[in-house]
């Protein structure tokens, strides 16, 4: 069954490439840009950082997390190629971002070597960005132009200076959200976000839906106990299966990869060996750990208990991504001449929604950002048990680039 969770942090922590510190972004947590460029490869290594640092400043929000650092990226990005200025050196510190220039094509390139994953069978997704935009404003042509090509973002034009069409603009951004995460996040922008003074809408949805490698036996989910903490306790259903995965184990954790069909997406679970384990990994997880665990996976014959769940969150991530240093962005001094001649316009709210479902057969996920701009002046011999019973992260992840696509931690199954 679903929550309403304020969440985002679930899948960042499974990532193989993330930094915790910040005051080294620029100088160890990302790889030199490569005499061809910045490319997919490094935009990957970009989101996962930025994934494992909006964590850090969410992660005490609410238990259960989950959110798609992936989604969130693709938007921020397709801000950040109008952006000047003072206003765009801060969301490159923050998201790790090259030059618009040099992000725009490993954003075309890194998003195809996603979708090649749907050429998999038993495993689908999809990805979709949309430019809306007020009629008759003084947006840059070469800005949306860059957009829809990059990002492949159609634009529609629409008039959000009328109460009764601003509804009617509402609605159909919220249509277009749902069919393109087949349904499974509605009323991303609910009434009254935006107003008068909206000069902008940038969207991002991603769907997902991928089959086990290894699928569980529906006749093996029974009812256990999950310990949610040393004092408490709840019944949920847990499935089981033995068979071999890729595992790693050390004095603090257990680690496990369960590949989708194809095995070029996977989820990867850490499972702290103490029941409040996870409160310290939330805060000390880091590229380091994460290294070492991704470098000494080995075959391994595992018997895994794991349970089922089902959850969604929503939030607003305007406070966190300003805690993190691009507050200019969102006030009143945010220089976006790049999308318009004047520096009249900056970001209102930042707003992300994820869902997730994990069963016997795979796992369905999807989730959708929206980036709402304003006006300015305006308001061994035997198998490892791994037994996933109490709080754990995981994440979502193509393994051919490392990029994260979802990301959570489950504390309380519902």
């Amino acid at each position: 069954m679903k929550q309403n969770i304020y969440a985002l942090c679930l899948l960042i922590i499974f990532g193989i490439v993330f930094s915790s510190c910040k005051s080294q972004k620029k100088s160890a947590a990302v790889p030199a840009i490569a005499e061809s460029g910045f490319n997919a490869s490094n935009l990957a290594e970009s989101n996962n950082h930025f994934a494992i640092d909006l964590f850090k400043q969410i992660q005490s929000r609410t238990d259960n997390l989950v959110y798609s650092p992936y989604s969130i990226s693709t938007v921020l990005a397709m801000t950040y190629s109008g952006a000047s200025g003072k206003t765009a050196e801060q969301m490159s510190e923050v998201l790790y971002f090259p030059p618009p220039g040099e992000l725009e094509r490993a954003s075309w390139d890194l998003k195809n070597h996603i979708l090649s994953n749907d050429t998999l069978s038993g495993t689908e997704i999809s990805l979709a960005n949309a430019i809306w935009a007020q009629e008759n404003f003084n947006f840059l042509t070469d800005y949306t132009d860059r957009i829809k090509k990059w990002y492949d973002a159609p634009l529609t034009e629409m008039d959000f200076t009328q109460e009764d069409s601003r509804e009617e603009s509402r609605m159909k951004i919220n249509n277009w959200v749902e069919k393109n995460t087949r349904e499974k996040i509605k009323d991303l922008i609910s009434p009254g976000v935006l107003d008068a003074n909206t000069r902008m809408v940038l969207t991002n949805a991603i769907y997902f839906n991928g089959k086990w490698k290894s699928p569980f036996n529906k006749n093996m989910t029974a009812t256990r106990i999950f310990h949610v903490s040393s004092q408490e306790s709840v019944k949920t259903d847990f499935m089981r299966h033995t068979t071999t995965f890729a595992y790693y184990e050390d004095e603090e954790i257990q680690a496990l990869r369960l590949p989708y069909r194809g095995e070029r997406l996977s989820m990867t679970i850490l499972l702290p060996k103490s029941v409040d384990g996870w409160k310290l990994l939330s805060q000390v997880l880091n590229k380091d750990k994460l290294d070492r665990v991704e470098s000494h996976f080995a075959e391994t014959e595992v018997t895994v208990s794991l349970p089922k769940f089902t959850f969604e969150s929503k939030f607003n991530l305007s406070e966190e991504l300003s805690g993190m240093g691009m507050d200019q962005a969102f006030n009143m001094v945010a220089d976006f001449s790049g999308m318009t001649d004047e520096k009249n316009l900056f970001i209102d709210e930042v707003i992300h929604q994820a869902f997730i479902e994990v069963s016997e057969s795979g796992t369905e996920a999807a989730a959708a950002t929206a980036a709402i701009i304003r006006l300015k002046g305006a308001p061994t011999e035997q198998p490892v048990r791994f037994n996933a019973d109490h709080p754990f992260l995981y994440l979502i992840r193509d393994e051919h680039t490392g990029c994260i696509i979802f990301m959570g931690r489950l504390v309380k199954p519902s």
